[in-house]
């Protein structure tokens, strides 16, 4: 099952240039971060949603989602990224049929492993700059039927 690992580590790279992608977009528009900020409050004001489910559903942060998860999907996997409450949610699905228990299995190491918790610890980070009250970052995998295969939370 390389391949599923493989896939796995292609995941945390994909995580790492969102966060990446984020903090640069942070970066080059100071002066329009304080219209960013008005847009998000509106959100969070009219809809009820935290300052960081705002922020995950702003179109240019999507947009990169998505132009991220097409670049794997050729290899079988999807990506998505939402809010829940205060915490970010990375949604690796998978949209072929996998080994479910030699993945589970090699999913679960890979969640454990020194580099991919280090380059989660930097997408927190980002995330904690950008919206202070994120209080940490999970990572789902999903068998092709939505099932749960492997899952981690970092605080």
């Amino acid at each position: 099952m390389k391949s599923v690992l493989r896939s796995a580590l292609l995941t945390a790279l994909l995580c790492l240039a969102l966060c990446l992608g984020m903090a640069s977009c942070d970066k080059k528009n100071n002066s329009v971060s304080a219209s960013d900020l008005n847009i998000i409050s509106s959100h969070v004001e009219e809809k009820e949603l935290t300052e960081l489910e705002a922020l995950v559903q702003e179109d240019q942060f999507q947009e990169q989602v998505k132009a991220l998860s097409q670049t794997y999907e050729a290899k079988g996997l999807r990506l998505e990224v939402a809010a829940e409450g205060n915490s970010i949610v990375y949604k690796c699905i998978y949209t072929v049929s996998i080994d479910e228990s030699k993945s589970k299995e090699e999913l679960s190491e890979h969640l454990e492993s020194k580099a991919f918790e280090t380059s989660i610890d930097s997408v927190l980070r980002s995330f904690k700059a950008q919206v202070p009250q994120t209080s940490s970052v999970i990572v789902r995998y999903y068998d092709m039927n939505g099932n749960i295969i492997a899952s981690k939370e970092y605080k």
